[in-house]
């Protein structure tokens, strides 16, 4: 890998991912990794999700499913011949401090603190031993875990309970993109030479069950996409932005001449009324937050969407080179970016999860950074942040 390619961190890349007192210490265990319920000031969030996947030989190769927003997935070990998909819940109100830091320019290395991955909360395998792990998020904020051939359930983290689901279609491999729009709706398309698909898992109120729907596939491959208002999404590739009407259920040109200013996923902060995502740098060497207005792009008059930038929010000492950044949406305006790090001889791999507010004032945004928090991680394991 070149220097060049060391510094940008790619957005959403998996990386590597019998008595009485046995039972008591598992339901100590079971239940301290369970979510807690937020303070007051942040009831609304979203919670972070970590997943690994692990298996015990060595030399096996994983093709990673791609997972973006809340923090933890970590595969269990269980035998020689399956792989877990392990989720931990990264408890991230404590990462809020009552008086954060502005943040500055990207420059001397940043402070961070140690600390140690929680137990796991809930495991997964399949019989394919390959998985796709998704978040359902929105007003449900579950997760998503299907298998080749279709096969899947949903995981409630607060309820800590599964529920079954109708087979997806197999055409999905095991890294779609993805995103929930409207009330609680799941979109996912994978793209491969033939065109590749497009799926709607669609929430069905009266029932309160999700169905799968198969969709027309988006005319681009798409680098970026957002859902827009309650009925549209966007996606952005090839210099190119197209609108999906989820109820008319077509693609359409957006007719404005712009791309979407993002890699992978934006979310819309109402707290703010604007689209948050990464961005590549001004200096086109890291990914950092950044925002842009979707609310009347795509109007017709042929202009570039314009953005602000927002700090790079962690520095990493010289030995540590950035290979993955995921964005975690919190909720009002409070946001979770986890960069994963390698050494230089690729021995060693580390998270750092870094909490930011965004507020505004008379100048625009500015960013407000708490706690930085890094891991050790087992440099042979995929990782997600969902």
């Amino acid at each position: 890998m070149g220097e060049e390619g060391k510094e940008v961190c790619s957005p959403a890349q998996p990386r590597g991912g019998g008595g009485r007192g046995v039972e008591r210490d598992e339901n100590e265990t079971r239940e301290k990794s369970r979510i807690r319920p937020p303070p007051p000031e942040l009831v609304g969030a979203t919670l972070p999700y970590l997943f690994l996947r692990r298996r015990k030989v060595a030399a096996y190769q994983l093709v990673g499913a791609a997972s973006p927003t809340p923090i933890t997935a970590a595969a269990k070990e269980c035998s020689r011949s399956r792989d877990y998909y392990t989720l931990r819940n990264i408890d991230m109100w404590r990462f809020f401090l009552p008086r954060p830091s502005a943040a500055a320019a990207a420059g001397a290395h940043s402070a961070v603190e140690y600390g140690s991955l929680p137990p796991h909360a809930m495991s997964f395998y399949s019989p394919t031993d390959r998985m796709g792990l998704m978040l359902l998020g929105g007003k449900h904020n579950m997760v998503l875990a299907a298998d080749q051939t279709g096969g899947g359930v949903l995981y409630d983290p607060a309820e800590h309970a599964v529920r079954t689901i109708p087979d997806l279609p197999p055409c999905l491999n095991n890294s779609p993109d993805y995103l929930t729009a409207g009330d609680g709706d799941l979109y996912l398309f994978s793209t491969s030479r033939d065109g590749g698909c497009f799926h709607g898992l669609i929430y069905d109120n009266y029932v309160d069950d999700w169905f799968p729907s198969a969709l027309p596939p988006p005319p681009i491959e798409p680098v970026s996409y957002a859902a827009v208002g309650d009925t549209e999404i966007w996606a952005s590739g090839s210099g190119k932005t197209y609108r999906f009407d989820t109820a008319r259920r077509e693609w359409s040109s957006s007719g404005g001449g712009f791309t979407l200013p993002f890699l992978g996923l934006a979310e819309y902060v109402p707290k703010h009324g604007l689209w948050f995502g990464l961005s590549l740098a001004m200096d086109g060497k890291a990914l950092v937050l950044s925002a842009t207005d979707l609310h009347h792009a795509g109007d017709g008059e042929p202009r570039p969407l314009r953005r602000t930038l927002l700090p790079l929010e962690y520095t990493p000492p010289d030995a540590l080179n950035c290979v993955g950044v995921d964005l975690v949406n919190l909720g009002s305006g409070r946001f979770c970016i986890a960069r994963f790090f390698e050494t230089d001889d690729y021995e060693e791999l580390f998270v750092v999860f870094t909490a930011v507010e965004v507020d505004a004032d008379a100048g625009g945004l500015r960013m407000l950074k708490h706690r930085s928090e890094m891991y050790k991680l087992c440099s042979e394991t995929p990782y997600w942040v969902l």
